[in-house]
């Protein structure tokens, strides 16, 4: 008698794998050849994201510790961020296989699903070399080209290209330390970064929506921020991509089909990383078939703190600032010695409005401040 299983899972990236970890009755169908290559990704995550979903840390795949973010405007002036929980830099391959590992699904690779259907209330789900699965569940957790999307929910997602490089430095780099560079005349809505993940190397990349051709803003990145701080550079491995991007305004169940992950376009509103809310969204998609409750993983989703309004509300007013205003305000923190939390404080406003471009901007300010005390734990 053909076998029925109770879930799909396509996908075997941190969503379905989260997933997979809940699911007995499960298949994860994944079109890659090894778990975790190739990598497109910066490899960070919160170690709250880790706590939450009880994941036990190995040191095998944690690459560096993390616990400053500094933000770094054109003129060079250094705004930090320092966290109490802070983050990791994974091996995300060593990350991934170890989530597999724990999989109660079984897993197939080399799976690429190519159409599915829904027949009496069963999921057929058709593969490249011409095998049919069967599921009376359906979780979407294959990225930004999702085919479940595509094909079940025939809904769109705001994308954006992103290019990185896993690349080897010639001088020592902070490990303790991510950087983000903003620069609006370069990339309207979009960042550069530097993630350590050695004393020696770093994943390097940028990610902009708006004109410009993507190699040449990386290649001057390289030349006149990369190789300015840290010497001659070598290119290792490349790691580029697409992620998602914008509010998310897209359904995420229907007829018993859920999106995780990137492939319902569940990032940070702020900065756009997946990984933390791709296991999650795996956990609630698999809690939620096994409590019997699927209708309501939709509602759970959209009510969590990742994801409220006042967080895309802040997107919206920070990439609307100029260089000037970033600028102003990486003067003001290192004039006073003070990191980003020095905002908090009332005599703040006194130093907006000595500043120009500050005084000018200084409602949306206080709105982002505002956003920023009350959700300071879903910012980053």
């Amino acid at each position: 008698m053909e076998r029925i299983f109770e879930t799909i899972i396509v996908g075997a990236g941190p969503g379905g794998l989260a997933a997979g970890r809940y699911l007995e009755d499960a298949l994860i169908l994944e079109k890659k050849e090894e778990i975790g290559k190739p990598v497109q990704c910066g490899e960070a995550l919160d170690k709250k994201a880790l706590k939450r979903e009880e994941i036990k840390i190995e040191p095998a795949w944690i690459s560096t510790i993390i616990d400053t973010t500094q933000f770094i405007p054109p003129n060079g002036k250094i705004i930090n961020f320092f966290t109490k929980e802070g983050s990791y830099i994974l091996d995300r391959i060593g990350f991934e296989r170890f989530l597999a590992s724990q999989s109660k699904a079984e897993i197939k690779l080399k799976s690429r699903v190519v159409d599915l259907e829904r027949e009496n209330a069963i999921w057929k789900v058709k593969t490249e070399d011409g095998k049919t699965f069967k599921s009376k569940y359906l979780i979407g957790a294959d990225g930004p080209h999702s085919i479940i999307r595509r094909k079940v929910f025939k809904e769109k997602i705001d994308i954006f290209p992103l290019i990185e490089y896993l690349v080897e430095l010639e001088k020592e780099i902070d490990i303790s330390a991510i950087k983000i560079y903003f620069d609006k005349e370069k990339f309207s809505i979009g960042y550069a970064w530097i993630f350590p993940k050695s004393k020696a190397s770093a994943n390097i990349g940028l990610g902009f929506i708006g004109k410009g051709n993507l190699q040449e803003k990386f290649k001057d990145f390289l030349e006149k921020v990369v190789k300015k701080d840290y010497g001659n550079y070598k290119l290792l491995k490349n790691k580029s991509g697409v992620a998602p991007w914008g509010e998310v305004k897209i359904k995420l169940f229907k007829e018993n089909a859920f999106l995780v992950g990137d492939a319902g376009g569940l990032v940070s509103p702020i900065f756009g990383g997946g990984m933390g809310n791709a296991l999650l969204s795996g956990r609630l998609a698999a809690q939620s078939i096994l409590n019997g409750k699927v209708e309501s993983y939709e509602q759970k989703i959209k009510s969590l703190p990742f994801f409220n309004k006042d967080l895309f509300s802040a997107q919206n007013i920070l990439y609307s600032f100029s260089n000037q205003v970033f600028n102003e305000l990486g003067e003001i923190l290192e004039k006073k010695g003070e990191d980003i939390f020095y905002l908090k404080n009332f005599s703040a406003i006194s130093d907006f409005l000595s500043k120009p471009n500050l005084r000018k901007n200084i409602f949306k300010l206080l709105k982002l401040l505002f956003i920023y005390k009350k959700n300071i734990k879903y910012w980053l």
